[in-house]
């Protein structure tokens, strides 16, 4: 149900956007065309390869492993191991997203998947690294991580708790 809801309030943006697009009138109306089409052929294969990946590493690792370590039943635990996972896992959210979902066809609860998808989005280490020591300092960087490091376990925690998901 949640999908269609989302797809709704979507579809709903981009039906108001395209009518603000349409009343500025002139070449408004091509160049979005010509933007959108231009980041879709960009950002096209890239999905697919992160949910071809995606579906290839969950059929790579056993579902039993995946409901040992990150499944429902694994609580405080399991919401460790996954925000590590999620602190852990390159590349952007195309292949992050894939692999929670995956994760979660074969086993993983969704408090654990909350967890690591918000770790993910926090501390990937790799833009920690190569983006925000160097921009932001060593200082700012560390004081943010330090602030923000229980934060995947205490929303894996609230889904798990409130029954989200």
């Amino acid at each position: 149900m949640s999908i269609v809801i989302a797809s709704v309030l979507l579809y709903g943006a981009v039906l108001v956007l395209g009518g603000l697009v349409l009343r500025r009138g002139g070449d408004a109306v091509p160049e979005a065309l010509r933007i959108s089409w231009d980041q879709a052929l960009s950002v096209t294969p890239r999905i697919i390869l992160a949910v071809i990946g995606a579906g290839f590493i969950a059929a790579l690792v056993p579902p039993e492993w995946v409901a040992a370590f990150v499944g429902r039943d694994t609580g405080f635990a399991g919401l460790l191991l996954a925000s590590l996972i999620g602190a852990l896992t390159p590349g952007g959210p195309m292949l992050a997203f894939a692999v929670g979902g995956a994760a979660m066809e074969v086993g993983a609860g969704a408090p654990q998947m909350m967890a690591f998808v918000s770790a993910w989005s926090l501390f990937n280490f790799n833009r920690m690294l190569v983006w925000e020591f160097p921009i932001m300092g060593h200082r700012s960087t560390l004081q943010r991580f330090a602030i923000a490091l229980p934060l995947p376990v205490l929303i894996g925690l609230a889904v798990g708790q409130l029954g989200l998901l």
